[in-house]
């Protein structure tokens, strides 16, 4: 029996470089997707029996290893470091896996491609573990129903395992699909929106990017400003401070942190004014529209983490009718997008004569696992 498993890529609407301080986070998965097809039998003799082969014809690639001895083979090596970590959670047995992915979501671009890979991994590897006789006392149909759970081991499988420096956005809003707010506050929680908000067009700059040499600039000025203000303001934890109790002491802080201060408090206002407003029964649209320009604004003028081309194809966007639009991702090359309902197509032409590429989407479905 084949198996086809399929999971998203996403757009942060809200709480860019928020979800690893514990602040929450609004994204929304798109209808681009990372597709795994293929087939898995229960081990035989000999190491074909535990071999994994996976054709990616996306990047003229083929990966074969063996499960019982897994080496990664680069600091991002995804598709070994979730099998390892099934393994460890008692999730995984024996078997030999050929399978093909393929998928639309842009690589390396900041729209969590990585995620819907492992996330649809993730689904896939579990799936082939509910078909086979011998699963052990594991109720593996608790994961597939749940897509938290899911999205929980893709996590451990991305950031943890490699030690790297992201939040759990990616994952979550890929398994779950939809419009979502994620609160990361102590207890990891998700709360699912309605798409009041919908057609949008993401832009590919085409500038590579450094995801973790990113996050972990930005990061690690952020948690450095917020020890500066422990100085001057006494507070629980990151999470209980609100900019307008901070902005007495912002004159404070070094210069060279002030700016990743006020970004990631003010984030963290504006994040929650959107989750206000997308929980009405009518939305303001055009006050979604300014938050988010807000927001862009923060990332480009404090955390720094727009570029000039990115900016150029934002502002084409906005003369060809976007209400709103935003860098995607960590930031520093990537991709855009633009908030354009009813003109979408406008949009499109006007990110493309920018030097970008683009994409019509729209809000898409969580991880889908299905025999075939």
């Amino acid at each position: 029996m084949k198996i086809r498993s399929s999971a998203p890529g996403r757009i942060c609407l809200f709480g860019e470089h928020q979800d690893y301080l514990g602040f929450p986070v609004i994204a929304a998965a798109i209808d681009l997707r990372i597709s795994i097809q293929g087939q898995a039998r229960a081990q035989v003799s000999g190491s074909a029996g535990r071999r994994i082969k996976l054709e990616l014809p996306d990047m003229a690639q083929t990966t074969v290893f063996d499960t019982d001895d897994i080496r990664y083979t680069g600091e991002q090596d995804y598709l070994k470091s979730v099998v390892n970590v099934l393994k460890k959670k008692g999730l995984y047995c024996p078997q030999s896996i050929e399978a093909t992915v393929k998928g639309n979501v842009p690589i390396k671009a900041g729209t969590s491609s990585s995620a819907a890979l492992s996330v649809a991994w993730t689904g896939f590897l579990l799936k082939t573990l509910a078909n086979l006789a011998e699963k052990g006392d594991v109720n593996v149909d608790a994961y597939l129903d749940n897509p938290s759970a899911i999205a929980e081991l893709a996590y451990l499988a991305e950031v943890e395992e490699f030690n790297e420096s992201g939040g759990r956005m990616d994952q979550y809003t890929s398994a779950i699909g939809g419009i979502v707010y994620l609160d990361f506050y102590q207890k990891m929680t998700v709360t699912s929106l309605p798409t009041a908000i919908k057609e949008f067009v993401l832009g590919d700059s085409l500038q590579p990017k450094d995801t973790q040499k990113t996050l972990k600039r930005v990061r690690t000025a952020q948690e450095e400003a917020f020890r500066y203000l422990s100085l001057y303001l006494e507070f629980k934890d990151n999470f209980h401070v609100r900019y307008e109790k901070a902005e007495p002491f912002f004159a404070k802080i070094p210069p060279g942190y002030r700016p990743y201060l006020e970004a990631a408090l003010m984030n963290h206002k504006i994040t929650n004014q959107a989750k206000k407003e997308l929980l009405t029964v009518s939305p303001d649209i055009q006050r979604i529209a300014r938050l988010m320009n807000w927001h862009q604004a923060m990332l480009r003028d404090n955390l720094k983490v727009s570029t000039p081309k990115i900016d150029a194809m934002l502002e084409k966007a906005m003369e060809a009718g976007a209400l709103a639009g935003k860098i995607n991702g960590s930031g520093e090359g990537g991709c855009m997008f633009a908030f354009c309902p009813g003109k979408q197509q406008e949009v499109a032409e006007a990110i493309k004569r920018a030097g970008g590429v683009p994409y019509i989407i729209n809000i898409g479905k969580g991880l889908e696992v299905e025999e075939i």
